[in-house]
């Protein structure tokens, strides 16, 4: 049965996010890795490793439907009617990385109904989505990370509108820096560099795009055009800069 829109613009639910990195040369004692604490400025270059086990935590059937935390509200009847599903993800913001769970309703929730809300899934945070989520093992270059969707210091929401428009505009991606000197003209390096830094920007699609067309080039200087266009290097200056993204929506605070 085909979904019928509302018309009523989706609602974001942002929250901080941290994590513990996991060094593949951190010095074990008694047992325990020695994790370094990472906050959602340090957690932007991972956005896609993150999202991409945020999607496998939510595809509980198997069938690519993601997990709907509607499904296992037991609250009030209006919440419930109002509510059509409840979606976690991330989202960057202003250089941040940041929990995400977008909220796809029938009808506004009134203040007291978006607490309780909020309430449930501050729950579902600590003790049952993000519970089983932060016991995964995400690896990135350089070692694992256990991300964590609730932290007992500076937990809140953020509430953002996510119309048809913000669907539709391309979302404008900063190129990751990267320096030629250093490289002594060795162009497999060069390549490996930005192929790791395009990774950790969320850009895997970008990153085997650029692989490729340099590894069919044929010309070193031709190389270096190609990944100058991926990635930001003393030769990028004068080239077409990517599209300003739509002025975000300003948040509001739920709680």
């Amino acid at each position: 049965m085909e979904k019928k829109e509302t018309g009523i613009p989706k609602i974001e639910l942002l929250t901080p996010l941290t994590a513990e990195f996991y060094s593949n040369h951190s010095e074990w004692e008694d047992d325990e890795p020695d994790g370094e604490m990472l906050g959602g400025a340090d957690l932007v270059q991972y956005q896609g490793s993150i999202q991409e086990m945020v999607a496998k935590e939510n595809d509980l059937c198997g069938n690519g439907t993601p997990c709907n935390l509607m499904d296992y509200f037991d609250g009030t009847p209006a919440v419930k009617e109002k509510v059509i599903s409840a979606v976690v993800s991330v989202k960057e913001a202003d250089g941040v990385l940041y929990g995400c769970t977008t909220l796809e309703l029938k009808e506004y929730l009134d203040e007291s109904e978006m607490k309780e809300l909020c309430d449930y899934i501050t729950g579902q945070y600590s003790d049952g989505w993000g519970e089983g989520f932060e016991q995964r093992d995400i690896e990135v270059d350089g070692g694992t990370l256990n991300v964590h969707f609730w932290q007992w210091d500076g937990f809140c929401f953020k509430e953002q509108q996510k119309t048809p428009s913000d669907e539709k505009q391309p979302k404008a991606v900063k190129k990751p820096k990267l320096k030629l000197l250093g490289h002594d003209g060795n162009i497999f390096s060069i390549m490996g560099d930005a192929r790791r830094l395009l990774r950790r920007n969320g850009q895997q699609k970008e990153a085997e795009e650029m692989w490729e067309r340099v590894q069919g080039c044929g010309d070193y200087h031709k190389a270096l055009g190609i990944i100058s266009e991926y990635v930001e290097t003393e030769l990028s200056s004068g080239r077409e800069k990517a599209p300003k993204a739509k002025k975000k929506n300003r948040g509001e605070e739920c709680r």
